[in-house]
């Protein structure tokens, strides 16, 4: 089973407040996100320096971006470097609390090695899972577009998975998205 690293160290700068200790479906953002990968090996979130994590999170590895500003990909980096040994990783959002333990175990079961995609009426979301062929890939993933790169240049190793649930392209960035 791979080690799920969750990405939670962003400012929510539009927001305007801390997405992911905002209430959500009885719990917090945060919480929801990371209920849904409660089947893997192991849960690290990713987060900023000095946060508080709220109550409903438990049971996970909280792993400290020194340096969020850099963008998504040093969160990713730092994840990555916190799981050397594992066998694959499955990537998540933090601010995706409507995934639910099915989206992720489909994802993970479509695993063979490579890189797997879940597709949602032909747009890709998240989770994404990558193989530990790709650590030194992930590692080395500059500025804010994420691993993106990473899947558009191994083309030949993407499994898309297609899901009916429109989860996998939500997250929460403003407060309109929380109020929808």
């Amino acid at each position: 089973m791979p080690v799920a690293i969750l990405l939670a160290a962003g400012a929510s700068h539009r927001m305007g407040r801390d997405k992911m200790v905002l209430p959500w479906r009885g719990g917090t953002v945060l919480g929801c996100a990371v209920s849904a990968f409660r089947e893997c090996d192991e849960v690290i979130v990713v987060t900023r320096p000095g946060f508080v994590p709220p109550p409903d999170v438990t049971g996970v590895r909280f792993v400290v971006n020194p340096d969020p500003s850099e963008g998504m990909a040093s969160s990713l980096r730092c994840g990555v470097l916190a799981a050397p040994d594992a066998d694959a990783w499955l990537l998540g959002l933090g601010d995706m609390p409507d995934l639910t333990p099915v989206l992720v175990r489909t994802v993970r079961d479509a695993f063979a090695g490579g890189i797997v995609v879940p597709v949602f009426e032909g747009r890709r979301g998240h989770p994404v899972m990558f193989g530990a062929r790709y650590r030194e890939a992930l590692l080395t993933v500059r500025a804010d577009v994420g691993a993106r790169e990473i899947v558009r240049s191994n083309a030949a190793d993407v499994v898309q998975v297609t899901v009916s649930d429109p989860a996998i392209l939500r997250d929460l960035d403003t407060p309109e998205d929380l109020r929808r």
